[in-house]
């Protein structure tokens, strides 16, 4: 690229899913091996896409979330009548795709202008009349409404739908048949005897008759009363249906939820293994342990541990501390809080990659409640003489940001998660060890597929902002001091192919603390708690008992 139009051109054609993230990473990596800043030019042009990126980055979440609601027909048009995107119930309507014109749904372009002046003239939606059948003979209506920030326009259809539990009700107390609610709804959308009897496929006199028994019954004077009663009946707020249905597996060893309030908080937790049994507070990693392993719930509960999850603050449901608040201080208060509704006075704890820092920082601020620390596959502290060339590249630029320019976190994860998506929660890893395929195999089995989709949703809830509050405290942040003075015991293991923490520089931190103990598991990488649990676990109940 040759100067900072190009650096601009290329960051939101990422973003619009134009081109790929991998362009952006093979821009950045000279900078990221010669472990220096980039230009001044460079770092400026990018500071200031934060705000176009986050703007994109709303719309893209809009879009997906259009794209998965299994409502009414809705689409999202732009300014000029291009389709950028559409549900399942207006694709099987229209036989149109994304990037097609509006066109394509029987509008002309007149009639596309004028919708939008009524906006602009009544400032408010309006109506758009579209044509599913290329012969034009029964339009359905959509509202518009327009959103200023993005330039586009949401269309959602005007359908007249209601509960099953209504349907029932209709036909118990006005002992209306199916033929004669379907009637009853087509009315409601405002729809002529010859339009219905065109969808239903009956002559005009049949359903002039359904007519005026179905106004008999419900004791309505015309057409326009009982089309008012239908609107009204499908207009009323529905609750979400309890799923019933029974899992074709069911697991002995379920993870329960939950989710507390400290003040104005929201915090998301997460318990598993034996109740009652040996209390163990565990601090979730990046990516995996969370819960999500089943055969890790299996182990706790045969062991008799009774293991809590508090969601650190931006992953999953819980919110992050304020502009004000300290985080890790916020972290601690959080498992407080939970372990005081608990009634825990006493636990060992249990921490995953990133997680291994705010373990430190409980253990620092209330020794007298652990009994120890168990770490897999803990993180090491990085300075600006540390070569990254031995870490994947996506993983190398994080960490790189975090030390040069921290600001680009963000803008590495808004670009990062566009390129998720387009993998897939299943697939999504691949991504997350590019540069690292030996981590990979494990989520091609039916287990790392269950891991790595609970793990998508855990991560990306938030937008990522749990990975951007670990990548402050972890790696732009020296937290050696936690690790010097920690006075509880301290085992960690640690995988010999880990190419995310090397294991060079993993056993640095016995230097730094040489009461900690470390392990080494041959052939394991990151994901060790996941390709090698029997190991992992055996090493856990070793410190246990000691513990105990």
């Amino acid at each position: 690229m040759n100067n900072q139009t190009d650096v601009k051109d290329l960051v939101m054609s990422i973003m619009q899913g134009e081109q790929d993230y991998e362009r952006l990473l093979n821009w950045l990596e000279p900078a990221t091996r010669a472990q220096k800043g980039l230009s001044a030019d460079t770092a400026l042009t990018l500071a200031l896409l934060l705000e176009d990126v986050e703007q994109q980055a709303e719309l893209n979440d809009q879009l997906r979330a259009l794209v998965q609601d299994d409502g009414a027909p809705a689409m999202v048009l732009s300014e000029t009548g291009v389709i950028l995107a559409r549900n399942p119930a207006a694709a099987s309507l229209f036989a149109v795709t994304e990037g097609e014109s509006v066109l394509g749904m029987g509008v002309r372009r007149a009639e596309f202008d004028a919708f939008q002046q009524r906006i602009v003239k009544h400032e408010g939606p309006s109506l758009l009349r579209t044509f599913p059948d290329v012969n034009q003979s029964m339009p359905v209506m959509f509202i518009g409404f327009y959103q200023a920030q993005h330039q586009i326009f949401l269309l959602r259809a005007i359908e007249c739908q209601w509960s099953e539990s209504i349907d029932h009700a209709l036909e118990d107390i006005f002992q209306l048949t199916e033929a004669e609610r379907a009637i009853l709804a087509c009315l409601a959308q405002g729809m002529t005897s010859e339009q219905i009897s065109q969808q239903r496929n009956s002559t005009v006199g049949t359903v002039r008759q359904q007519i005026k028994t179905v106004l008999n019954k419900l004791g309505a004077t015309s057409q326009v009363q009982a089309a008012a009663l239908a609107s009204a009946l499908a207009s009323q707020p529905q609750t979400s249906a309890v799923e019933h249905a029974q899992p074709a597996h069911l697991s002995s060893n379920p993870l329960n939820l939950g989710e507390s309030v400290r003040e104005t908080r929201r915090i998301g937790w997460r318990r598993f293994g034996k109740p009652g049994g040996r209390p163990v507070l565990c601090f979730h990693g990046a990516y995996f342990g969370a819960g999500e392993f089943e055969q890790e719930r299996d182990w706790a509960r045969r062991e008799g541990l009774d293991v809590l999850i508090v969601e650190r603050p931006g992953y999953g449901r819980t919110q992050p501390p304020g502009k004000k608040d300290e985080l890790l201080q916020t972290q601690i208060q959080d498992c407080l809080a939970i372990l005081d509704h608990l009634g825990w006075n006493k636990v060992s704890l249990l921490s995953h990659d990133f997680g291994f820092v705010p373990a430190l920082a409980f253990a620092d601020k209330r020794p007298q409640q652990v009994q120890g620390l168990f770490a897999v596959s803990p993180p090491v502290p990085y300075d600006n003489q540390d070569t990254l060339d031995p870490v994947p590249r996506n993983q190398r630029m994080f960490i790189w940001s975090a030390r040069h320019a921290f600001w680009m976190i963000r803008l590495l994860l808004r670009l990062g998660q566009v390129k998720a998506r387009k993998y897939g929660p299943e697939k999504w890893m691949e991504m997350v060890f590019e540069g690292a395929p030996h981590e990979l195999p494990f989520f091609d089995t039916a287990s790392g597929k269950k891991v790595s989709v609970a793990s998508y949703a855990f991560n990306l809830n938030q937008h990522s902002k749990g990975h951007e509050l670990d990548m402050l405290h972890t790696v732009a942040t020296d937290w050696t001091p936690l690790l010097r003075r920690i006075s509880v015991p301290v085992q960690a293991v640690a995988g010999s192919c880990n190419s995310t923490f090397p294991l060079a520089q993993t056993q640095r931190l016995t230097e730094m603390n040489p009461a900690l103990r470390l392990d080494t598991i041959e052939g394991a990488g990151l994901t060790l708690c996941l390709t090698h649990i029997d190991d992992y676990f055996g090493k856990w109940m070793s410190m246990m008992e000691g513990e105990g």
